[in-house]
């Protein structure tokens, strides 16, 4: 019988279909645990450099893989196209044995390949105005924010108006922790429904400031949505409702709720109180939350040593904390938030700071895990926390909240040995020992939302390949050297290799093959042997398909 390090094709087949497990007897396991070592023999070996390609801006696939998302040229509307699969375009690939058709092969072949490839693999389905002609011709779509809903029937998208507006009084008086420092943008959500092509609802939100790009201040967990206002400094709680529609549950920050919020300020009119720039403004609710547990946990140090030290340092820091910023937020689940709060950056020159609490480092950090229901803070740990690190490396996927549909968690250290190995590693590579190595990975927390790609081409108990140009989390990466080699973890045999074009400027005078500047995006299809590398040089963009060809050799 065929061993467990086999590279046969027809044995991958039959283990796929047999559920046999190479070098054991059958056992009882998820069916997708199969489908993972046939994907070492099914790979996208083949590279066509400089597709031709619409006027619009690829964003991603669809968890399910049926369709790809795009936003139109002038960022006014969604393009969503149907995807037909790597079967429909072996016609044009089956007589090319190498690796790459590169860009600058001009001939009659490879130029056919390259005008047809696109328009084989991608129908256009639907054209979706999202911004009408009688809005601000300042609104545009964010091309770095999008998020799926109800296991992808539903895409959150959000467009931007700019300009910039003075806070007013009645926003100091209602959000004691107003972040005054940054321009204020109008944000409108729009909520697309995928299955009948169509906006089933928006959300408005005027005067306000979002870090959209990469998903960064937007987190859900099943139809439950968290918006972060880093002006407000509070989180907008919202849910999805069987009817598609955007429900709005209440604020957290400022307030414990909305009944809370709305008690306060009634009692304030009855009194007839006025608030002027002479008054202080009072604590926010989460502020008052943090520091009362941070004073708690002091008071109940073992030893009066202890005890002294821990209320020395609240007392010492406590016009710093008062002051810090939450900077991003994520859903653990509906009802619990992971806060991350940063030092407030002051515009004062440091000499003008030393000796106070705000000399402090720059990078001081607390994380917060906070009960939404309850209005409880449960546990606070500092960037360098150890107990946060292992949290990380045990339960990643708890952070993640993301499946595919038809795949795999993305490879993480809570689920992958061959990661978590590599995560040790990494752990043990620091000079300063575990807090330092605490100190460099928890700052990756909390994790934004559905920012990690689960294709089968990057299980880490699959393949081995160099994380540091191409890795399971979806962010622009530098273009290597070298084409990007993907071996067989248990063999290292040669499986492909990606290969992406260089800069032809004038940096290669300088001895440099890239511009530090150039930059790749890849949109990886969820489970087939398909994806798409996007490289952005100074002046263009290039598209570039990796894909199945039976023909394909790869070399040595």
């Amino acid at each position: 019988m065929f061993t467990k390090n086999s590279q046969n094709l027809q044995h991958h087949l039959w283990a796929r279909e047999t559920n046999w497990r190479f070098g054991h007897h059958p056992i009882a396991q998820h069916s997708h645990y199969y489908k993972r070592n046939f994907y070492k023999s099914i790979t996208p070996r083949l590279t066509i450099q400089n597709v031709d390609k619409p006027l619009a801006f690829l964003r991603k696939f669809t968890p399910d893989g049926s369709m790809l998302l795009a936003f139109s040229y002038e960022q006014r509307a969604l393009e969503v196209y149907q995807y037909q699969g790597v079967g429909r375009v072996a016609h044009l690939l089956g007589s090319h044995k190498s690796e790459c058709i590169t860009a600058a092969d001009h001939s009659l072949d490879s130029l056919h390949i390259r005008q047809q490839l696109f328009n084989a693999l991608f129908k256009k389905k639907y054209t979706i105005q999202l911004i009408n002609a009688s809005w601000s011709t300042r609104h545009v779509l964010n091309r770095e924010f999008s998020i799926f809903l109800e296991n992808g029937r539903y895409v959150l998208l959000v467009s931007v108006a700019g300009g910039s507006i003075f806070p007013s009084y009645q926003a100091y008086r209602e959000y004691p922790d107003l972040f005054d420092d940054a321009d204020l943008y109008d944000y409108t959500f729009h909520l697309v429904d995928l299955q009948k092509g169509c906006i089933s609802d928006t959300l408005r939100m005027e005067h306000d400031f979002i870090v959209l790009s990469h998903n960064h201040s937007v987190s859900v967990y099943g139809r439950t949505i968290a918006i972060l206002s880093t002006y407000r400094q509070c989180i907008e709680l919202l849910e999805l409702d069987n009817e598609g529609k955007l429900q709005r549950l209440y604020t957290v920050g400022p307030y414990g709720s909305n009944l809370v919020r709305d008690q306060i300020l009634a009692q304030e009119q009855i009194e007839n109180s006025t608030l002027d720039h002479r008054h202080s403004v009072p604590l926010s609710h989460l502020k008052q939350k943090i520091l009362t547990f941070l004073y708690n946990r002091a008071l109940e140090a073992p030893t009066t040593f202890l005890r002294k030290e821990k209320l020395k340092f609240f007392y010492k820091h406590f016009g710093l904390i008062e002051r810090m910023l939450i900077l991003k937020m994520q859903l653990i689940d509906s009802e619990h938030l992971l806060l991350r709060y940063e030092k407030r950056q002051s515009q004062m020159p440091l000499e003008m700071l030393q000796g106070t609490a705000d000399s402090i480092s720059k990078n001081f950090k607390l994380y917060v895990f906070y009960n939404i229901t309850e209005q409880k803070v449960l546990k606070i740990l500092d960037r360098n926390s150890v107990t946060l690190l292992l949290m990380l490396r045990n339960y990643c996927d708890e952070f993640r909240n993301v499946r595919s549909l038809y795949s795999w968690y993305a490879s993480s250290p809570s689920n992958n040995d061959f990661f978590r190995a590599a995560f040790d590693d990494a752990l043990k590579s620091f000079a300063g020992g575990i807090r330092e190595a605490a100190d460099r990975f928890n700052p990756t927390l909390p994790i934004s939302a559905q920012s990690f790609s689960t294709s089968p081409y990057l299980d880490y108990s699959l393949f081995n390949y160099d994380d540091r140009f191409i890795s399971t989390l979806e962010r622009p990466r530098l273009i290597g050297m070298e084409p990007i080699r993907f071996r067989d973890r248990i063999t290292n045999i040669l499986k492909f290799r990606v290969h992406l074009e260089h800069s032809s400027d004038t940096w290669q005078e300088y001895g440099m093959d890239n511009n530090p500047r150039d930059l790749v995006t890849f949109i990886f299809h969820p489970y087939e042997p398909f994806f798409i590398s996007i490289q952005k040089f100074i002046s263009r963009y290039v598209l570039n398909f990796h894909i199945y060809n039976a023909n394909t050799k790869v070399g040595p």
